[in-house]
């Protein structure tokens, strides 16, 4: 069989076909696959970095909130106590004008 330049073609396509299906199987794949982890891992990581500041601002404030809180209550707590003071005077006086009226 007589080979002629188109099958010496054919054949040299071929073979850098399969060599290049080769190059990229072995060689390319595994680099922009560890490229796309490498993506992937410094997003999850500014991820997590987000996360804990988030994090972070929510305690801070949930703090500011309960001091705030605790100083407000404080505030009640004595207001109760003075109002219950000044009730007790007056309960004390109008005990006293009433025996006195007696």
């Amino acid at each position: 069989m007589k080979r002629n330049g188109l099958d010496i073609m054919v054949l040299i396509l071929g073979i850098a076909c399969i060599g290049l299906l080769t190059v990229n199987r072995y060689i390319f794949r595994p680099v922009w696959n560890s490229e796309f982890r490498t993506e992937l891992r410094e997003t999850k990581n500014e991820i997590k970095a987000g996360l804990t500041d988030s994090r972070n601002e929510i305690k801070e404030s949930s703090k500011e909130v309960k001091k705030d809180l605790k100083v407000k209550r404080d505030e009640l707590n004595d207001d109760m106590k003075d109002a219950k003071n000044e009730m007790k005077e007056v309960k004390d006086e109008m005990k006293e004008s009433l025996s006195l009226s007696y």
